[in-house]
């Protein structure tokens, strides 16, 4: 699909991976459709960016989704890219240290946000993006999730994080199975560490130096910019479908 004149919507839109998206698919000619928890950051980074919309949204609540996707219909007529990042990474452990069992609403704030948020706005672009006139190749619509490493080897403290993440991997095939023949196409990149505010805690001194020494090559935290290329290559390259290919520089994340 070409991206130039395209709308896409960026869920998560306000930072990081995110924000890296917004940013590259708005330079490559795209309008812009920037979802945050932040409306008023939203705004101004959809004045920055030109021709885009900011919207204040938290993504597991529905109404407020159809608010968003109704914006975006409103201004630009349709929707035909999703790029869904928004997530959290809350530390969820079975057992406390204390020994008692966890209160389950700490996973299930992780899963509603990471998993059924991001199947929330899927949904809902989707069924915009099918009223959409295919275009030469037949194609109405581009859905990318991120998904992350700890879907396939997360630690300690995981449990949510790696479920939710690891669900959205498994959700990609039945989704572009779905969607088989309606010229709607769906992905999902998993990321492994990024240089974005959810790896806040590891970028300065001793941390950042255990982390890199985990990362094949090159030995450094991913670029926002490097997830936006991958993210803006799927959307074009029209055999791209019911894939979730790792962009971790060969990191995996230790025991």
């Amino acid at each position: 699909m070409d991206i130039k004149g395209k709308t896409a919507l960026v869920a998560g839109g306000t930072s990081g991976l995110g924000l890296g998206v917004a940013r590259d698919l708005a330079a490559r000619g795209a309008n812009v459709v920037v979802v945050g928890r932040r409306a008023e950051l939203a705004a101004r980074i959809a004045a920055d960016l030109g021709n885009a919309i900011g919207v204040g949204a938290d993504i597991a609540d529905s109404t407020a989704v159809a608010a968003a996707i109704e914006a975006a219909v409103e201004r630009f007529g349709g929707i035909h890219i999703n790029v869904n990042t928004a997530g959290v990474i809350d530390t969820v452990r079975l057992v406390s240290e204390s020994g008692e069992p966890t209160d389950v609403a700490a996973f299930t704030r992780v899963v509603d946000t990471n998993l059924v948020g991001t199947f929330n706005v899927m949904s809902q672009a989707a069924a915009v993006m099918l009223r959409n006139e295919p275009d030469a190749d037949g194609e109405r619509g581009v859905i990318v999730n991120t998904s992350s490493d700890a879907a396939y080897d997360g630690t300690t403290g995981m449990a949510g994080y790696s479920a939710s993440k690891a669900a959205l991997v498994g959700m990609t095939l039945p989704a572009a199975r779905e969607f088989a023949g309606r010229g709607i196409r769906v992905n999902t990149i998993v990321a492994g560490g990024f240089d974005t505010p959810i790896f806040d805690g590891y970028t300065t001194g001793d941390a950042i130096a255990e982390q890199v020494a985990l990362f094949v090559n090159p030995r450094r935290l991913g670029r926002p910019e490097e997830f936006a290329a991958l993210a803006a290559h799927i959307v074009e390259n029209g055999y791209f479908n019911a894939a979730a290919p790792r962009l971790d520089a060969g990191y995996r994340i230790p025991l």
